[in-house]
């Protein structure tokens, strides 16, 4: 997390062993060797009905595999039709439709609820399924973000009274959990992690009391428990680093805050935000779940930040008068944090962090226990070439790659079949592609193939890609690149107009809502066709035009690519690779 008073050799070894406890004790609870302490109930939030649908669809095979411990309830909780609520309206719809099904229930269950709504533009390999089930390098069968949620929080439940714990779907945290971890207090009580002032400017940060930040400044590592219990005087969210010494943010020993991840809180805190929600609903704008609420807690908190549309994505009167009342029905509850002084916070949301995290961070890969080959089967390759480490910086996931693919460095390859002789570039990600003879990606390139009602379609960017960053319309080919090339020749090279990528009345053109992806009959002709379509984009030597020509067949955007997935024939296609991996590695 930055300049650390702890050696960072050490913290990562110690939350290695901590990590490798929890993942031992999650895989005893999911097979039923063993029983402990559990949440009773598992909520995810979901963009809309349709990725609710998905989500449920998910869980209910991951439940009859016992990948997931069938003792708790899963429920799956769209968000109301009509404007974006964000991730706060998100939780108070959830706490609704927990109340009608559960009622006083409620003064008695655990629950843990994961906001897993969006549809994850930063990272399109998980657009689909959703991020909640980003594959991770490790495990048989292979770790979702999921499971890797529910394993750090293992040791959670037991430590907690009845009510919510609230975390994201793109984040992991490892932490320690001896000494003071516990969820007993009123109001809410949320993680704490130590952080460089540069890493506070982009997170929450929580302000200590007196006596809290006297104590934080005489911990030694490792001398204390790694867990302290705290009492925050206020909160701010992502403060520039001038606004953190104004509030005495920073502890003095250390010269680190402590910064936000997931936080918890009581059943009479749940019923205070219930009563916001029915005296405001249906909610116009979108309310965060972090800056609107952690705001408004703690003695010294002030109404000033409702103010502030600084940090907001749409600024109008009904935000500020939203902020405003909530700001008022929660003031001064209590929050207290859990300065969690051995730990790490990962987020893996975006392309470049996933490349990051998964194939070169080995800090990353040590503590989380990351396999370069991660339920792979590897045809002829030997026992020797296994040991000696020579997959080199990449990482395969539930695929089928054998030993004469060529891969280059941090490219990431899963739930994919390739031909032998095929090469795969650096940093590329290969996703669900399933070709029959080889093929040969060139670097840089992100490769996805999704079977929809059309046929299969496989989007092909950049890896250095944005896909919400936009451009006006006059502007985009000279703004926009794609497959790491300026969009103007790289269409012009794939004889593709941009009037055929939007509409010249189009107000923002970004990659995700550009139609520029066909849909073809078979897995291995559609991936092909937007191999070739890289090459050509960035205009490789002997790349030949496309055929059939790109305009002559059916596109689609992103969106249109969500709108008719199969996502029966997706999974369908995941279980007969995972038969025939467990059946090569028999």
């Amino acid at each position: 997390m930055g300049d650390s008073i702890i050696d960072e050799d050490a913290l990562s070894a110690r939350l290695q062993a901590c990590t490798s406890k929890k993942l031992r004790m999650f895989d005893e609870l999911r097979t039923g060797s063993t029983l402990c302490p559990f949440w009773d109930i598992i909520v995810l939030t979901a963009t809309d009905e349709d990725q609710a649908h998905a989500y449920s669809a998910q869980l209910e095979t991951k439940r009859l595999r016992k990948e997931i411990p069938g003792q708790c309830k899963y429920l799956v909780f769209p968000d109301p039709r009509g404007p974006k609520i964000g991730n706060g309206g998100a939780t108070l719809h959830a706490l609704e439709q927990l109340e009608e099904a559960h009622g006083s229930e409620l003064d008695n269950l655990k629950i843990l609820l994961i906001h897993a709504g969006g549809y994850s533009k930063r990272l399109p390999n998980v657009s689909v399924v959703g991020k909640i089930f980003t594959a991770l390098p490790f495990g048989n069968p292979v770790y979702t973000m999921l499971e890797m949620k529910l394993a750090s929080y293992i040791e959670f439940p037991q430590k907690m009274s009845p009510g919510v714990f609230v975390t994201c779907a793109d984040d992991i945290e490892l932490l320690d959990c001896d000494g003071d971890l516990s969820f007993t207090g009123s109001g809410f009580t949320a993680l704490g992690h130590p952080s460089t002032l540069d890493i506070g400017t982009t997170h929450g940060v929580f302000v200590l009391d007196k006596a809290s930040a006297a104590a934080a400044s005489n911990a030694k590592p490792f001398k204390e428990p790694p867990c302290v219990r705290a009492v925050c005087a206020r909160f701010t969210h992502k403060p520039p680093v001038q606004r953190m010494h104004d509030l005495g943010a920073p502890i003095p020993a250390t010269g680190q805050v402590y910064t936000d991840s997931a936080y918890y809180f009581d059943r009479p805190t749940a019923k205070l935000l219930l009563e916001f929600y029915s005296a405001n609903k249906p909610l116009s704008v979108e309310v965060d779940a972090y800056g609107d609420f952690l705001q408004a807690l703690g003695p010294e908190s002030t109404d000033e930040y409702t103010r502030d549309a600084s940090n907001v994505i749409t600024d109008d009167d009904d935000l500020a008068s939203t902020r405003l009342k909530l700001y008022n029905h929660l003031r001064k509850t209590p929050l207290n944090v859990i300065l969690c002084n051995l730990s790490k916070f990962y987020h893996i949301g975006t392309i470049p962090e996933y490349l990051f995290h998964y194939t070169t961070d080995s800090r990353f890969r040590t503590e989380t226990g990351c396999v370069r080959e991660a339920f792979a089967l590897r045809s002829n390759v030997d026992e020797e070439s296994k040991a000696s480490g020579a997959l080199g910086d990449v990482a395969i996931i539930h695929s089928v790659v054998p030993a004469d693919v060529v891969m280059g460095s941090k490219t990431i390859i899963e739930y994919s079949t390739l031909a032998p002789g095929s090469s795969i570039g650096d940093d590329c990600v290969i996703s669900c592609l399933s070709v029959a003879s080889p093929v040969h990606v060139p670097s840089g390139v992100f490769l996805h193939t999704t079977k929809t009602a059309k046929g299969y379609v496989t989007i092909v960017y950049g890896t250095s890609e944005d896909l919400k960053s936009g451009a006006k319309y006059t502007e985009a080919k000279h703004k926009l690149t794609l497959c790491n090339t300026t969009l103007g020749p790289a269409l012009a090279r794939l004889q593709c107009p941009q009037s055929s990528l939007w509409a010249p009345s189009t107000g923002k053109c970004t990659l995700w809502n550009a139609t520029l992806f066909p849909c073809l009959p078979t897995e291995h002709e559609s991936a092909t066709y937007a191999i070739h379509m890289a090459a050509l984009a960035l205009g490789l030597p002997d790349t030949t035009t496309l055929d059939p020509p790109l305009a002559s067949l059916e596109l689609l955007d992103m969106q249109g690519i969500l709108q008719t997935k199969d996502l029966q024939g997706i999974l369908d296609s995941r279980s007969h690779l995972r038969d025939t991996i467990a059946a090569g590695l028999q």
